[in-house]
């Protein structure tokens, strides 16, 4: 059967290092004329470093196979030499040799064949070392991804609660800012009305104020006037003369400048007073003018907390934003590792093709096997009954051996040694035996 895979034959150069890396040292001549004795360890040892069996698995017996068979004692050698046989043919038929048997190439092996079936699993051995790293590689990549995304997903969801209890935080606080802005919205407008009134008051105070000045330099001024006049009024006592009109005329003169001096004092005194009443209603504007600061101050504390409630609002919307900002990027990110995952499972499919190719062609040769397994099966019950029917002589001759062993101890002598003959005869028959199934394998 031809090969459906092609692989280099390789030269003594290429082969004996590489059987030396995986510590198998052999020579040259060796593997020229190679011998049964020197194919079955090296047979061995790539089986148990390209399959993944020990020694010890291909030696253990399969209970299930030893339980059904009369006397398993006799298969302590067939069964583990069964499995290892069975394990090479999958091996050599997964790297492409469809044409492997064991007597050809076990017990009785050729140089030629010898180098090509190496070279094949040679070239196996180097296309799994080759594809055995980037898959590793691959697959810690894919775990690494996959706790990624774990821990992405996990803080995604905690950023998410952080944002809803924002959110939250920020709903509950509306209601409260919005009244907040309307009191400071009243606040401001009470507040300009208040600066309006402030600013008039100020002036009309101001305007009192230079009118009190005046109107108390006036008064000084006629008191000034009114002290010359009495003056002047003592000095002309002092001129009087003996004319009683002349005399007259004075006294009427300067009764004049008086009651002249007198209306001006009086018209003075009673704008001195209507300017008191005018300043004392100042005072009283003053008075709630203050009041009004005092509301104003108070008013501008509450802005300010406004401000504050305002500028705490600021920094959650920021910090909601920031929030959302960073759960974009993570939600990149996890975009970004779910397409890193998908390109993944893509190689990884393709590599699962690739195994599947060297499965389907492994399966051919377990079928080749099976059938080969079946042949061999007829065989052994064959051989079981043959060995039964042996044993019955066998207990037979002992029944025999017994009877005339009481009768004459030179017949039990002769009888030992037709028994010992019969004993070769037995090993003979069982080494033809396994040859035989060694031939139904092939």
């Amino acid at each position: 059967m031809a090969s459906s895979f092609s692989f280099p034959i390789l030269s003594d150069a290429e082969l004996l290092p590489c059987l030396r890396e995986m510590e198998m040292p052999v020579a040259a001549a060796q593997l020229a004329k190679p011998s049964a004795e020197f194919v079955r360890p090296i047979y061995e040892t790539l089986v148990t470093n390209l399959t993944g069996l020990s020694r010890e698995d291909l030696q253990q017996p399969v209970l299930a196979a030893t339980d059904v068979l009369e006397f398993p004692e006799l298969h302590e050698e067939s069964i583990p030499a069964f499995a290892f046989s069975s394990s090479l043919a999958r091996l050599v038929a997964a790297v492409g040799i469809k044409d492997f048997t064991l007597r050809e190439d076990l017990w009785k092996p050729e140089g030629p064949r010898l180098r090509r079936i190496l070279s094949g699993i040679i070239n196996f051995a180097k296309f799994r070392e080759e594809k055995l790293g980037p898959y590793l590689e691959l697959q810690e990549q894919l775990e690494a991804i996959f706790e990624d995304q774990q821990k992405l997903s996990l803080q995604h969801a905690q950023q998410a609660a952080e944002i809803e209890a924002l959110h939250k935080t920020r709903s509950d606080e509306e209601p409260d800012v919005a009244m907040l802005e309307a009191d400071a919205a009243k606040g401001y407008s009470h507040n300009q009305q208040l600066n309006k009134q402030q600013v008039a008051l100020s002036n009309e105070v101001k305007a009192l104020r230079n009118q009190i000045a005046s109107i108390s330099e006036q008064s000084g001024a006629e008191r000034l006037k009114l002290l010359d006049a009495r003056q002047e009024a003592d000095r002309l006592s002092g001129l009087i003369v003996e004319s009683p009109e002349k005399l007259q005329q004075m006294v009427e003169e300067v009764a004049a400048a008086v009651e002249k001096e007198r209306s001006l004092i009086s018209d003075a005194d009673r704008r001195s007073r209507d300017c008191s009443s005018r300043a004392d209603a100042v005072a009283k504007v003053e008075k709630d003018l203050g009041k009004a600061m005092k509301q104003l101050e108070e008013l501008e504390a509450e802005v300010a907390r406004k401000k504050e409630v305002s500028r705490r609002v600021k920094d959650l919307r920021r910090q909601i934003a920031v929030g959302e900002s960073d759960c974009q990027a993570q939600a990149a990110t996890q975009q970004h590792l779910t397409r890193q995952q998908a390109a993944l499972h893509d190689r990884l499919h393709r590599l699962d093709q690739q195994a599947a190719v060297k499965k389907e062609a492994a399966a051919l040769a377990v079928e080749e096997q099976v059938r080969e397994k079946e042949a061999v099966e007829a065989e052994n019950a064959a051989a079981q009954a043959k060995i039964a029917e042996n044993e019955a002589m066998m207990r037979t001759l002992q029944e025999r051996v017994r009877e005339l062993q009481s009768n004459h101890d030179a017949e039990v002598s002769s009888i030992m040694a037709k028994y010992r003959s019969l004993r070769e005869q037995m090993a003979e028959y069982h080494m033809q035996l396994e040859t035989a199934m060694a031939m139904e394998q092939d």
